[in-house]
């Protein structure tokens, strides 16, 4: 037996080497020989034809290795398991016949079809085998062509020459003076018009019964002000990490305490909890010799981790420039132990401002936007010179450390650092990328000349939006280019860059489904008239982010307040007087259409789905009244109190608004409306809960149509927690603040102790918890009534 037994298995592996002409496909999958494979431009000959199953293209695996120059090896192991291992360049790929698990570079990859003989051949899905060798994948199911081609490559800046040219371009195209304008104006018209608008998601479902945070894309973390585990709460408060135990919520008790004032000015801004690890991220603030360049000086790493940011003697001889500094996102890991004590493990740091950040299992990547010195491009000529080029390199080189690689601060420098072409802006990009289980491998940081603003990632993409300005006549109009980069276990592979005209609002303007990148934009002006005014348009980009069709035209006149993409449906609110909401199809990406429209007072400036047939609208009331100094017809809507509804789409050609309640009056606000992570949420619960901070007008009397409305005077902050069904609508169950009678009493109009403002809202088990950088008090989650509470001791001065 043993010996027919080895020589099946010898036979298998010949036929899984040779190829075989046809074969016979006993699988039950439908052979779909129109599928077309190229590979670098050339049509790849297949020895068996490709087919899809469950959505994957599965394509023979030898001809795939050897297009990608990659190495082939095969291992009959124990137990008659069949490995096939591909190694190309850095990349190392291992699949097992029969298995729906690859390893690729020591990771495991879960595959959607397993890899399996057929007709003698190995067949595998081709995505997952191409991007596991580092290449790049795109599929036009129109043409039914998949393209597998090599990373773009963008142009290096090289060398501090080619950096004057690039900088000086952009000065002469007069690019930045005019972008700062027109962002400025932007600004200033949404703060005017209401509070900023905000994005909406849903939380990631959760088998343990405690909440997580509310983020866009299920499987994709958020760093957050405040996250529990179910064991533990870890928070922020000014320039400390909170942990707490709430294993009793009658008696929360602190169990850990880190310090960060004493730390080289580091505050911290955001973190990541997991079941063994902490992630601290924060910023820093360096001040540097008044005649060093901005970076590329030769730094250490402090015992403690810090970075000690010494400039050299040839740094002090540098181009002097006013107020020298540095700004650093710095990232502490630490592990957890059963009882919430923290243990540094690990530090890294990267240059530039905070951006945002996303956890995907243990990949953590930050990105950040340098600031870069531009008056050093004049220093040249007879008292600039070589000394003038090498220290405009070096200012513009970012710096970064890892002190699971190496105590030394090093520098990216100019033959790393890529640019995007016509680039409207001098700052840099930096995207850092590291797994935070594997310490043996460092942080990986690119810089791209080119800041990016808005930042959007699905599991496996990471979409950096940059705005565009360009000259038309006398005035500007502003594009959106996109940059998408693949995110690859803890590092990141450019994939290329995508236009489209108009402005996005935020990170959910952006969306990505079934390897389609949809977008939303406002282009134009809404105060403007004729071919100025704005309209609202939404665009479908394929995987090479070319686009394949638009939806333009809505609500003329308006701009977006919110957007909420679906699956195949999206939902955008716009904004001037009334409150369309706008229900789109998009089932084909080669043809979106309007299905239906909802005009109402009030508009949303967050939407978030309560399930696929109804969406929860956060935002505003209005009112609408006669415009002074125009005509009699012309008004103007004049925001009231806040605003949550519940929309049924169930007959998406005509959305209802189902329920709605108003909080107080003009005024009240809530974090929630530009920040998502501050909404709890369970359907299964029936509970939503947020911040609101209230203003109410103490005497109302009826409105004069010829006065504006009045606002209203501080009355309450804390959490508001309702049930919500579909039966009843919203049921307010209570409310929870953390100010006393004293507080309120000693409030101003407008003012009181923002230490104890509630900003999140969690819960674990049958217990609800509100914190503030004050307080956190635990109730509980059926009747609301208060069980335990824990004050915080005094901040460090």
């Amino acid at each position: 037996m043993r010996k027919k037994a080895a020589i099946a298995l010898l036979l298998a592996v010949l036929l899984l080497i040779s190829p075989a002409g046809g074969g016979v496909f006993n699988n039950g999958a439908a052979a779909q020989s129109d599928i077309q494979i190229v590979v670098r431009g050339a049509v790849l000959a297949l020895s068996a034809p490709a087919f899809i199953e469950s959505g994957k293209t599965i394509v023979p695996l030898r001809e795939i290795a050897e297009a990608l120059d990659a190495e082939v090896g095969y291992d009959a192991g124990a137990e008659g398991k069949q490995t096939v291992t591909l190694t190309r360049a850095d990349r190392m790929a291992s699949i097992t016949i029969g298995s729906a698990q690859m390893t690729a570079n020591s990771k495991p990859v879960h595959l959607d079809a397993p890899a399996r003989l057929l007709g003698g051949v190995t067949m595998v899905p081709l995505r997952a085998l191409s991007e596991a060798l580092g290449a790049v994948v795109a599929w036009d199911s129109v043409k039914r062509i998949v393209t597998i081609d090599d990373p773009a490559e963008l142009p290096t800046i090289g060398s501090a020459d080619k950096l004057r040219e690039i900088m000086e371009s952009a000065f002469a195209l007069g690019i930045n003076n005019a972008m700062d304008g027109v962002a400025k104006t932007e600004v200033a018209a949404t703060a005017d018009s209401s509070e900023a608008a905000a994005p909406t998601s849903s939380a990631p479902s959760n088998e343990a019964d405690y909440s997580n945070t509310n983020v866009q894309v299920e499987g994709v973390d958020e760093a957050d002000w405040a996250k529990t585990d179910g064991h533990f709460i870890y928070q922020l408060s000014g320039s400390r990490v909170l942990i707490t135990d709430i294993a009793d919520p009658a008696k929360p008790k602190l169990v850990a305490k880190l310090e960060y004032a004493q730390k080289n000015s580091f505050y911290p801004q955001e973190l990541y909890v997991d079941d063994k690890q902490l992630v601290v991220i924060g910023q820093r603030h360096v001040s540097l010799p008044y005649d060093a360049p901005a970076s590329g000086g030769d730094q250490t790493v402090s015992s403690e981790g810090s970075a000690d940011i010494a400039a050299s003697s040839d740094a002090k001889r540098g181009i002097g420039m006013p107020f020298p500094s540095r700004t650093m996102v710095k990232t502490f890991i630490y592990e957890l132990n059963a009882a919430g004590q923290p243990k540094l493990v690990r530090e890294t740091e990267q240059e530039g401002s905070y951006i945002s950040s996303r956890k995907i299992a243990s990949a953590l990547y930050i990105v950040t936007n340098k600031y870069n010195y531009t008056y050093a491009i004049y220093e040249k000529g007879d008292s600039g010179g070589d000394k003038a080029s090498t220290d405009l390199a070096r200012s513009f080189e970012p710096v970064y450390s890892d002190s699971a690689a190496s105590k030394e601060m090093m520098s990216l420098p100019l033959d790393k650092i890529r640019y995007f072409p016509e680039s409207p802006d001098t700052s840099m990009l930096l995207v850092g990328a590291l797994d935070l289980d594997a310490s043996e491998q460092p942080l990986q940081v690119s810089g791209y000349l080119g800041s990016g603003q808005t930042i959007y990632a699905s599991e496996k993409h990471l979409y950096v939006a940059i705005p565009k300005y360009v000259a038309t006549g006398d005035t500007y109009r502003q594009e959106t280019q996109i940059h998408k980069f693949r995110l690859d276990q803890g590092r990141v592979v450019y994939i290329g860059a995508g236009l489209v005209p108009g402005a996005i609002l935020n990170q959910f303007s952006m969306d990505e489904h079934d390897g389609f990148f949809r977008i939303a934009v406002t282009k134009g002006d809404m105060w403007a008239s004729g071919e100025a005014s704005s309209t609202n348009n939404l665009y479908v980009l394929d995987e090479k982010l070319s686009t394949i069709d638009k939806l333009e035209g809505l609500a003329p006149g308006e701009r977006i307040y919110s957007v909420r993409f679906m699956g195949s449906r999206a939902y955008m609110v716009t904004f001037r007087n009334v409150d369309p909401l706008f229900a789109i199809d998009l089932r084909n990406p080669a043809k979106p259409a309007v299905l239906g429209q909802l005009k109402i007072p009030g508009y949303s400036d967050y939407l978030h789905p309560y399930d696929e047939n109804h969406i929860i609208g956060f935002g505003k009331e209005t009112i609408e009244l006669p415009s002074k100094g125009m005509s009699t017809d012309e008004t103007m809507a004049f925001y009231q109190g806040m605003k949550i509804a519940l929309f049924d789409v169930s007959d998406v050609s005509h959305p209802k608004e189902k329920f709605k309640e108003v909080i107080g009056d003009r005024g009240t606000h809530s974090a929630l409306l530009y920040d998502h992570k501050a909404l709890l949420f369970s359907k299964d619960k029936g509970l939503l809960a947020f911040p609101v901070e209230v203003m109410e007008i103490k005497n109302k009397e009826k409105l004069d149509s010829n006065n504006i409305p009045a606002y209203g005077e501080f009355a309450y902050q804390g959490a508001y927690v309702y049930h919500v069904d579909l039966q009843k609508g919203f049921t307010l169950r209570g409310k929870i603040t953390h100010l006393t009678a004293d507080d309120l009493a000693k409030s101003g109009q407008y003012g009181f102790d923002y230490t104890k403002s509630v900003r999140r809202i969690l819960y674990a088990g049958n217990t609800l918890y509100t914190l503030s950088e004050h307080m956190l008090k635990a109730n509980d989650l059926s009747s609301l009534k208060e069980r335990g509470a824990l004050k915080y001791p005094a901040q460090p001065l």
